[in-house]
């Protein structure tokens, strides 16, 4: 994505746009130049136009593609669940539903869970991801690989000022899995935390997090290169599985 877009109060938004799609499972990936722009007149309740800037990929756009999830994905897909940009435009407001607090040129990151009723059991424990009207960036609806992204205003992550956008791409989705876990295990200040991987591109962000949440970080990986790494991040116990 261009890295050239920059917060605007207004965006003249086109008819088309790039984006990475494909028709088919095992189908191959083509960069489309005139895939349609949902225009604000189109857009309903409760969503908001994206301008995308950056955008991670995931080994879950590998499984959307291959197709070897018990869930269906839609067909033809724009994948993408890892992204960041600029709110182009703000649809109309839902329906007994709090105003929407996101303004037109405000950073906002595009995760996996892109929408929830909010209402429901699951979601009054926390738990929108297991809400039975979730939709999926990348999977139920189309994510990110575009230049221009429809997603949902109460589940658009807002990014603050100054924050790079590229470093915030792929935490929307690897950051938000381990940062999640490390909060489920309600670990206190102090105690320990072994993370395996922790040289991996899920592990490192782990170790960052756990770190700065003050655990005491056991990591497990291999090779002098990943040892170096974590240790950059303050970790002083670092087990090499290859060694025993």
């Amino acid at each position: 994505m261009s890295s050239q877009v920059v917060s605007q109060t207004s965006y003249e938004i086109p008819k088309t746009q790039r984006a990475v799609t494909f028709a088919e499972t095992h189908g191959p990936h083509t960069i489309q130049t005139d895939w349609p722009v949902t225009q604000p007149s189109e857009l309903k309740p409760g969503e908001v136009l994206v301008r995308v800037v950056y955008s991670g990929v995931c080994h879950t756009d590998l499984h959307a593609w291959l197709g070897d999830w018990p869930l269906e994905n839609k067909l033809p897909l724009v994948g993408g669940h890892e992204g960041s940009g600029y709110v182009a435009f703000i649809g109309p407001p839902l329906e007994g539903a709090e105003p929407c607090t996101l303004k037109v040129g405000d950073a906002v990151g595009i995760k996996w869970l892109a929408d929830s009723c909010l209402h429901c059991e699951e979601c009054g424990k926390g738990f929108e991801s297991s809400c039975g009207q979730a939709k999926n960036s990348g999977f139920s609806v189309d994510g990110s690989f575009q230049q221009w992204a429809v997603s949902w205003g109460a589940h658009l992550t807002p990014i603050p000022a100054g924050f790079p956008l590229a470093n915030a791409a792929p935490i929307l989705c690897a950051g938000v899995t381990v940062y999640k876990a490390l909060k489920e295990a309600a670990i206190l200040k102090g105690e320990v935390v072994v993370i395996p991987g922790a040289g991996g591109g899920l592990g490192h962000l782990a170790v960052q997090y756990a770190k700065a949440m003050g655990y005491r970080v056991i990591a497990i990986d291999s090779g002098a290169e990943k040892e170096k790494l974590l240790a950059s991040y303050g970790v002083t116990d670092f087990i090499d599985y290859q060694k025993g």
